[in-house]
């Protein structure tokens, strides 16, 4: 008796492998990719060429809101991704996709972690800002009374 099975490749670590709808909304079939373990695409949800896949995490998100404008409007997001299929080698590799505006800037792990160090002074000097504000806010209120 002979049986053809066909065999997958093992995934490589930090990876498995997933379904995926390759080719068109006229003509597409199921087929196995290698997808990051922090990949939340669902790769099945339409069909795509192979060569436009792309691995996107879930996003973090930073959001403000004013005594002005209450809604929490979004400021910022940010998300890992891979676009394996890139012509720029930088896409292909892992890096941080961020988003304040209507398109993302990519970084590599280095900048983001720069442009991190960036927020996290800037916070600090927002708390700054609040704190005399509130020393300000403190006395006018003394000096009325």
């Amino acid at each position: 008796m002979n049986t053809n099975v066909a065999t997958f490749p093992a995934s490589k670590p930090g990876h498995r492998l997933v379904p995926a709808l390759i080719g068109t909304r006229k003509s597409a079939r199921v087929a196995p990719i290698e997808c990051p373990s922090w990949c939340v695409e669902d790769h099945l949800a339409s069909p795509m060429q192979f060569e436009d896949i792309i691995h996107t995490s879930a996003s973090e998100d930073v959001g403000i809101s004013s005594f002005l404008k209450p809604d929490g409007s979004l400021l910022m997001y940010a998300m890992l991704q891979v676009d394996p299929a890139s012509d720029d080698q930088r896409l292909r590799q892992a890096h941080i996709g961020i988003e304040a505006g209507d398109m993302p800037e990519y970084h590599t792990p280095e900048m983001a972690e720069a442009f991190a160090d960036d927020l996290i002074a800037f916070a600090l000097q927002l708390r700054g800002l609040a704190r005399t504000a509130r020393l300000h806010n403190q006395h006018a209120a003394e000096v009325a009374a």
